[in-house]
């Protein structure tokens, strides 16, 4: 016998974002104002990497006469500011939803609209993200035959610039991590053993694939999500958009390897 009832609806509690990747280690900057940034990006000043020959070891004696020294030697003046990175595009991002007119509808259309926006966000915007850090590579990446090897090339990278650093990779190498003891885990946050933020993002599945990228500290800048919304009576349908602009960026990209091993299972 075939039942005409219709089935019990469940909605779904709306979940939070797993705020694993990139959007949780960046430093953001919340603004209600006008976004100034928006029309042209943003241009990081650099501070603390790209010195160039703004640093040196004095390789003449304490007490050299200054007819001893060498003018294109022994000179302390040879420094020049570094040239920022191209500036940091912004993005902006939408969900949209539509359903009929009735007032429940029309709370559901802006329910959804904000909610799939709140998840899609920062993938999408991490895979723009990882598209400008391949963009930025002034150089081949190197090549490492696993992970571990690959994560001690990046060390050394960053050892060099004497800072901390994130570490971006797909989510595929989260587990072979953990089993090579690459992770230490500092509250939310998942570190390396050298104290570097690791980032396993989503939306760089596709675009870096087996690459590994090392940067500076990331800054971000967004605006307030907003929900629009519009009336089609003629053919009974409310609209809801939701969409915010942001940037994110860093300082200096500090090295790229490429893991040529495969997803690492086996390893160990």
């Amino acid at each position: 016998m075939t039942s005409m009832l219709d089935p019990v609806r469940f909605d779904a509690p709306l979940v939070n974002p797993a705020n694993s990747g990139l959007w949780a280690v960046t430093a953001w900057s919340d603004t209600t104002e006008p976004l100034r940034w928006l029309p042209a990006g943003v241009e990081i000043r650099r501070w603390n990497h790209g010195f160039g020959d703004g640093f040196g070891v004095w390789a003449a004696a304490w007490n050299a006469a200054e007819s001893d020294l060498d003018p294109a030697e022994d000179v302390k003046l040879a420094g020049e500011r570094p040239e920022p990175l191209p500036a940091f595009a912004a993005v902006t991002t939408w969900a949209a939803d539509a359903c009929d007119l009735l007032a429940p509808s029309r709370d559901e259309t802006r329910t959804r609209a904000a909610q799939i926006h709140r998840l899609r966000e920062p993938v999408a915007v991490e895979e723009q993200f990882a598209a400008r850090m391949l963009d930025d590579l002034d150089s081949p990446a190197a090549a490492a035959a696993d992970l571990v090897a690959a994560i001690g090339l990046l060390d050394e990278a960053l050892a060099i610039t004497n800072t901390l650093g994130v570490i971006h990779a797909r989510p595929r190498w989260l587990s072979v991590a953990a089993k090579q003891n690459l992770l230490v885990r500092s509250g939310t946050v998942l570190k390396t053993p050298s104290g570097h933020t690791w980032v396993f993002g989503g939306g760089y599945t596709e675009v870096l694939e087996d690459t590994v990228i090392a940067t500076s500290p990331t800054f971000g800048w967004r605006g307030q999500v907003s929900v629009r919304t519009a009336e089609d009576v003629v053919n009974n349908r409310f609209h809801a958009v939701a969409e915010r602009s942001l940037v994110v960026g860093y300082e200096a990209l500090i090295g790229a390897v490429t893991i040529t091993g495969g997803s690492g299972e086996g390893e160990g």
